[in-house]
């Protein structure tokens, strides 16, 4: 658990969550995977401009293309919001508004004021979860995962099972997704969290 927290905060490119895990061979007790939040391979980080404008962007409803307006005038001090946001909407290129999206330096989920689970297809960034068993060099089965983070969102959970992985290790944290820990309490993936504190004294 302790190298699956440096992995978390050792350069992670996340800008949102700094999580980390490790994969560990119970048989041998020695390492066999590890990942850290992050996007996909040679793809643009979602604090450029080529994010917001070709993945961001095309997602979101008018409703949050309105409110992302309305924070862009809001720093710009413009006297007439409104005038200047009935004037750029119908316009193609945003180019001024995506420059001031990836200058945020924030995920692009907690721009719109979303919270942790909410509206995650918004972000290319791959879970370490996911990232871990994708470099794994033998397979999941029965390999063990520790965690430094709560427990795994859906997706992350749901690939975890699937790979065989036989046990999780986890921080106890609010959930991220509710709804993953009731996919563990019915797969043989058995999950254990621990108190965070007891874990940082443990140097």
């Amino acid at each position: 658990m302790r190298l699956a927290r440096e992995m978390a905060n050792d350069q992670n490119p996340c800008l949102s969550r700094q999580v980390g895990v490790v994969i560990v061979d119970p048989t041998t007790n020695g390492i066999v995977g590890a990942g850290y939040n992050g996007p996909p391979q040679k793809t643009p980080h979602c604090n450029e401009i080529e994010f917001f404008k070709n993945f961001f962007w095309p997602q979101l409803s008018n409703s949050e293309r309105m409110h992302i307006l309305e924070i862009y005038a809001d720093s710009k001090h413009l006297k007439n919001q409104l005038s200047f946001i009935q004037n750029i909407q119908p316009k193609k290129d945003n180019g001024d508004v995506y420059k001031f999206l990836a200058g945020c330096n924030e995920c692009p989920r907690k721009i719109l004021g979303y919270a942790a689970g909410e509206r995650s297809e918004l972000c290319s960034c791959q879970h370490a979860e996911r990232n871990a068993l994708n470099k794994l060099p033998i397979p999941a089965q029965g390999l063990i995962m520790f965690c430094w983070c709560g427990v795994p969102c859906i997706q992350c959970s749901g690939s975890i099972i699937n790979a065989g992985i036989k046990e999780v290790h986890c921080l106890k944290e609010n959930d991220y997704q509710s709804s993953a820990r009731w996919l563990f309490k019915h797969a043989d993936t058995k999950l254990y969290e621990y108190d965070i504190s007891t874990l940082e004294m443990q140097q």
